[in-house]
């Protein structure tokens, strides 16, 4: 280690900041009011809202919501400018949200003059800097769910969200023959893996957004689950941001 920081705990453990380190570090938070996703059916109960957020590498995205189910249905960039999509299984709900981002773009959460700044000596790229405050990581979920809630405990009951990266999306598609055939109908089912962060536990579900009712007199579709319905997120120790 030619420059950082070295940091021993009583049981030995080896907490070592230097170079090749990296680490998240809060960007931006708000809250942010859903709208209901579309004018009619499944559409009608779900919500969605957008968050962008320029100056971005590659951040990541929390959030929060005790009221409704929340998922990320689709994230997408621009230059430097990141876009989510979220989605929820309320029409109109507010979700509070954290956007983690490497050190060089993240904001300064203290504003003092004395800290501990390690930069990488090849690019003199900041990468570790007392005054911001960096994601807490206190667990993760990651499990395959379905259209009723399932439930995970938290260590930490309140005070926490969920980091997402991926949006579990996928396609059900159920039905068949109609009086023994020729002619089929099917019933098309989207979905989106949602959380809710509630005290002392993690509720997962998925949001439906739609469904589309096909039908023929030959050849039907195959039926089945298309896509992913499984539910990936960083647990984050959220108090004091």
């Amino acid at each position: 280690m030619a420059i950082g920081a070295r940091i021993r705990q009583g049981d030995g453990s080896l907490i070592q900041i230097d170079p090749s380190y990296e680490n998240l570090a809060l960007k931006t938070l708000g809250t942010v009011t859903t709208v209901q996703y579309g004018p009619s059916g499944a559409a009608a109960n779900a919500g969605k809202a957008t968050i962008v957020v320029g100056g971005c590498n590659e951040p990541i995205l929390t959030f929060a919501c005790a009221d409704a189910f929340v998922g990320l249905r689709v994230r997408s960039r621009s230059g430097t400018t990141v876009t989510w999509e979220i989605v929820t299984s309320a029409p109109v709900v507010n979700v509070q949200y954290w956007i983690f981002h490497t050190t060089d773009v993240a904001q300064m959460a203290f504003n003092l003059t004395k800290g501990l700044q390690i930069r990488n000596p090849a690019n003199y790229r900041v990468i570790f800097d007392s005054r911001y405050k960096y994601m807490r990581i206190e667990g993760k979920v990651k499990t395959n769910i379905g259209t009723s809630p399932a439930s995970f405990p938290v260590a930490q009951g309140t005070g926490y969200g969920i980091g997402v990266s991926n949006s579990g999306a996928g396609v059900l598609v159920t039905g068949g023959p109609v009086g023994g055939g020729p002619y089929w109908l099917n019933n098309d089912l989207a979905y989106v893996a949602g959380f809710k962060t509630l005290n002392g536990s993690v509720q997962l579900q998925m949001i439906q957004l739609a469904l589309r009712i096909t039908d023929g007199p030959s050849n039907p579709p195959p039926t089945g689950q298309f896509g992913s319905f499984q539910a990936v997120g960083l647990v984050l120790d959220l108090r004091n941001y």
